[in-house]
């Protein structure tokens, strides 16, 4: 566990974790592990943003740091992701929540193991998602929500799948902070707890 990357990530403190990053390259660190530490960065961004001790540009600041090592990630990072199957993703921040940070790494790693994904941003109405499940004949839907509002959001989707008889047809993943596994498995859902294990779910899911 890499404590002083984590908490330069949670600091904002984009030198050092620049630096940081680079040292574990150095030393053969899996860029995955890597990335796992600097999503524990993100987490503490989004906890403090919670409390209100950060703000939107704090927020945002996060988002570029983590893309910013995500970027010198990624020359080592294909090698280290082994993906059987590839697919279509429609992937989106439920209605009634515009968080976007932890959205934006799935999404980031996504496409690195080779994933097409279709980002519809925030506080995505469920027509908007039924839609883009069409069009693009999806096969795997993935929601994000780190409100616990945003749940109802969820089941208005699935419904929503149902009454247009797609529910079979396609697989939904969520994750965020809104959501457990008890109640994903309530929603008959798959649930990514970090992004590495999102990633990793939605490959099984296909």
């Amino acid at each position: 566990m890499n404590n002083e990357l984590i908490n330069a990530m949670g600091d904002l403190k984009r030198a050092k974790v620049m630096e940081l990053v680079k040292k574990e390259i150095e030393k053969g660190t899996k860029p995955l592990k890597i990335i796992e530490w600097l999503s524990q960065g993100v987490k503490i961004v989004g906890d403090l943003f919670e409390k209100k001790e950060y703000f939107l540009a704090e927020l945002i600041t996060g988002g570029d740091i983590f893309q910013d090592a995500f970027e010198e990630l990624k020359p080592i990072l294909k090698e280290d992701i082994k993906t059987k199957a590839k697919g279509k993703i429609v992937f989106g921040t439920v209605k009634g929540d515009i968080h976007d940070i932890g959205k934006n790494i799935v999404i980031t790693i996504l496409r690195a193991a080779g994933f097409y994904v279709e980002d519809l941003g925030v506080d995505v109405p469920a027509e908007k998602f039924i839609e883009f499940i069409k069009k693009m004949n999806a096969d795997i839907l993935a929601l994000s929500a780190l409100l616990t509002m945003a749940i109802e959001s969820v089941k208005e989707i699935t419904n929503l799948l149902e009454k247009e008889n797609l529910r079979d047809k396609i697989k939904i993943i969520v994750g965020g902070s809104a959501f457990t596994k008890a109640i994903a498995d309530k929603l008959g859902v798959a649930f990514g707890k970090d992004p590495q294990d999102a990633v990793k779910k939605c490959e099984e899911l296909l």
